[in-house]
């Protein structure tokens, strides 16, 4: 027979520890990579959701190339468009070297159609999924 004081205490401890907190909450990632020669690009989007709902969404644009020249011109790109949406949309830089270039987006899930149109944003992870497997993601 189970001890109901161990039983009890055991669920005190798991509460007070917040093993519960995020009951129901998931994390997904979706990732499209692509090799040419020597560049290859990586895309993903990762986002946390609960009941179908995101309230979270990332994007990281991975770059590396043996020819920095290929990796100073994405940098420059990707800096215009840093620029373009600064108002309204919040990176970070997590590589910057002459071979690699790595950048993380946070996705506002308000935002006008012209960024959600850019960089696929939807409320609710089913839609999020069809749309990008349908673009040649993988999902998992």
């Amino acid at each position: 027979m189970i001890n109901l004081k161990k039983v009890f205490l055991l669920s005190l401890c798991l509460l007070l520890t917040g093993c519960f907190e995020n009951s129901g909450y998931l994390v997904k990632s979706c990732t499209k990579e692509e090799v040419i020669d020597d560049f290859s690009s990586k895309e993903t989007y990762t986002f946390g959701f609960k009941n179908d709902v995101i309230d979270d969404l990332k994007l990281v644009y991975d770059y590396n190339a043996s020819d920095v020249n290929t990796i100073s011109s994405i940098k420059l790109s990707m800096e215009g468009q840093n620029n373009a949406y600064r108002n309204q949309i919040s990176y970070n830089v997590l590589v910057d070297t002459a071979n690699q270039y790595k950048i993380e987006y946070n996705l506002p899930l308000e935002a006008d159609k012209t960024i959600i149109d850019k960089f696929n944003i939807r409320k609710s992870r089913t839609d999020l999924v069809r749309l990008l497997e349908e673009k040649g993601f993988d999902c998992e």
